[in-house]
């Protein structure tokens, strides 16, 4: 079904459905006449600040990664006050182009969500914090190569918590084999300037993509010491 546009500015799409206005709109539309004296009051998108803070630190019903190496996607799960869930599932390229694609849900049946995780058969139960290195260090990639950030992600990273304090140390991107080492800054900018040139050439995610791997010293150093023994 195509999307069609927001019926108060009839500029943008409109994505998010209001009861108050009957149709779809447009977040920023949303941003602009929502009022909580009009606005119902289970309508997903009625947060404050201090609310999203809150639903921030709601109980974790599922933390998933999949498990190959990468590209990496990662869902947080919250369960609300009202046995619902909210999620954020996010997709992030370690090896070029960052913070990549998201999607999230305000309010979900457990259910659903199971059903929408069952489709994806790599998923793994994961550390959140481990996640939320890795989406920390996908929005530098992103931010570094000047890539846009997925709206999206603005509207549903409270469901992650703070990331505000998630410290991300060391190279931009990691040993594609270990994913913990550093790699060099003349690898680094390497990585780079292929992934811009892919971007621009419009080829990622396509069999045309050029294809990376570069590993860290010790990841090196153990693959010639097993060539040795061999």
């Amino acid at each position: 079904m195509k999307t069609k546009n927001c019926v108060i500015c009839n500029i943008r799409k409109g994505k998010r459905f209001c009861v108050k206005e009957d149709n779809f709109i447009c977040s920023k539309c949303c941003g602009i006449v929502r009022d909580p004296q009009l606005c119902p009051n289970d309508c997903p998108y009625l947060f404050s600040v201090t609310e999203k803070k809150k639903a921030g630190e709601w109980p974790l019903y599922r933390v998933l990664m999949t498990t190959p190496k990468g590209s990496r996607s990662i869902v947080v799960a919250r369960e609300k006050e009202n046995g619902k869930l909210q999620f954020i599932s996010v997709l992030v390229d370690e090896w070029k182009m960052g913070l990549k694609d998201c999607l999230g849900e305000h309010d979900i049946s457990k259910k659903e969500f199971d059903k929408l995780v069952a489709m994806q058969p790599d998923y793994a139960d994961a550390n959140l914090n481990e996640c939320k290195e890795i989406i920390k260090r996908g929005i530098l990639i992103a931010e570094t190569l000047g890539l846009r950030i997925p709206r999206d992600f603005r509207e549903f990273k409270y469901i992650l918590g703070d990331l505000d304090n998630v410290e991300v140390t060391g190279s931009l991107y990691k040993c594609f084999e270990c994913g913990k080492g550093d790699l060099p800054d003349d690898i680094v900018e390497q990585i780079k300037e292929v992934t811009l040139h892919d971007v621009a050439a419009g080829v990622c995610g396509t069999e045309d993509e050029t294809m990376l791997y570069f590993v860290c010293d010790k990841c090196k150093g153990e693959e010639e010491g097993e060539e040795g023994v061999a």
